[in-house]
């Protein structure tokens, strides 16, 4: 059902890290059912990252962040959020079963952020040239939109601004759907009136 919902009214299909071969495989089934309404989405990723100069300075960080963590209170994190029984974060659960002994499941695709929340359980973990060529890759697979944060969000906000955002090509999806409006919606979420 969700896929059908997607298919005729969603313009970007939000995903999770999984293995690329996990992710085409989504993309292609999304994609089936929106040709059926004669529409064409696009994809999104949502990450999270470390990324430092060197890969070894990542690995190093990813370990720290979670070096102090007890398997079991991870756990509870996980369960007690709204979304911890979602098909979402059921793979997330099994990217993390797949993981190698360092929690990685393809190179630079970290699952460790994953044993303390539920939700987006994978972090892009690498070099600036490590995380670009990553971010590349998946645009070559057709994922055009990305969500992109990192732990504690402002210090790894600084890195990615300072090692990845300046090669970045951006765009704004709105400009390029040609859905811009002609003045500012009035929405709770904008400019309307708060109650």
């Amino acid at each position: 059902a969700a896929l059908e919902l997607c298919g005729q009214h969603c313009d970007v299909y939000l995903m999770w890290p999984e293995v690329k071969d996990a992710l085409a495989g989504r993309m292609k089934a999304v994609n089936q059912v929106a040709e059926k309404y004669d529409r064409t989405l696009d994809y999104g990723l949502r990450v999270h990252m470390i990324v430092r100069d060197t890969e070894k300075e990542a690995q190093e960080y990813a370990e720290y962040i979670t070096s102090k963590l007890d398997d079991e209170y991870g756990r509870m994190i996980r369960e007690r959020a709204l979304d911890s029984t979602s098909l979402g974060v059921s793979h997330q659960a099994k990217n993390r079963e797949l993981a190698n002994e360092f929690g990685y499941i393809e190179p630079n695709l970290w699952t460790g952020v994953g044993r303390a929340r539920s939700g987006c359980g994978a972090a892009l973990v690498g070099s600036a040239d490590q995380v670009l060529s990553k971010i590349e890759d998946y645009k070559k697979m057709g994922i055009r939109a990305f969500i992109f944060s990192g732990y504690p969000h402002i210090e790894e906000a600084e890195y990615f601004g300072k090692l990845v955002m300046p090669h970045l090509e951006t765009c704004s999806l709105p400009h390029t759907y040609g859905r811009v409006p002609a003045a500012t919606p009035l929405t709770p979420l904008a400019a309307g009136a708060r109650r």
